[in-house]
């Protein structure tokens, strides 16, 4: 397991997810197993759907998830990006949590609930990026169980940030986090993280 998030501990990281794999995969192989095998029949059944002949096209990205808005793409936000892990990520179960500045001063000041839990990659582009995957290895479920997903755990891995960081109040607020601007790999390097101001490397607590 290695991370490529900008963190103050890499050692401690990378020894939670390796500590969470050996505990949990048989559990979470079998999960993300019917997570696949459920988005690849819903898809493929909407390429010769018998009632619809446009249905591919309008609600399934026309094949292009990635480049197409849809009411598939949205789905997978959900099924992989959210619920692709049976169990999560959390301190319990990795034995650390991520912070950034503000939000660790706030939790040694007992102040816990001025931040809020962010998906630091984001669930839609987390799901996308398995999908496509998933599609680009020819459905191959046993490549996607044994390789990819021990190998891109950190890519679930959430961060406790203050509430203003999180969240922009509307288009001119320069504080919170700007939503479906960045690429899934500027946001590996928590750029999306270092243009409203938090400081880098993320803290390991």
């Amino acid at each position: 397991m290695n991370t490529m998030l900008p963190v103050n501990n890499v050692e401690l990281v990378n020894q939670g997810l390796g500590n969470y794999w050996s505990k949990n995969k048989k559990i979470l192989q079998g999960y993300f197993y019917n997570k696949l095998k459920r988005v690849r029949s819903g898809y493929e059944a909407a390429l010769n759907n018998p009632y619809d002949k446009n249905l591919f096209e309008k609600y399934y990205s026309n094949g292009d998830v990635k480049k197409n808005k849809g009411k598939f793409r949205s789905s997978l936000r959900i099924d992989l990006g959210y619920d692709g892990l049976a169990i999560s990520l959390s301190k319990t179960n990795v034995g650390f949590e991520l912070f950034s500045e503000k939000a660790y001063d706030a939790k040694n000041n007992r102040e816990l609930s001025k931040t809020v839990v962010d998906h630091i990659l984001g669930v839609t582009d987390v799901g996308v990026d398995i999908f496509v995957q998933y599609k680009n290895t020819s459905w191959n479920e046993r490549y996607m169980c044994e390789e990819w997903l021990p190998n891109n755990l950190g890519k679930f891995l959430t961060c406790r940030i203050l509430k203003g960081e999180h969240q922009k109040e509307n288009s001119k607020d320069t504080n919170g986090i700007a939503r479906g601007k960045h690429t899934l790999e500027q946001k590996m390097k928590l750029e999306h993280y270092k243009e409203i101001g938090i400081p880098l490397p993320l803290i390991v607590a």
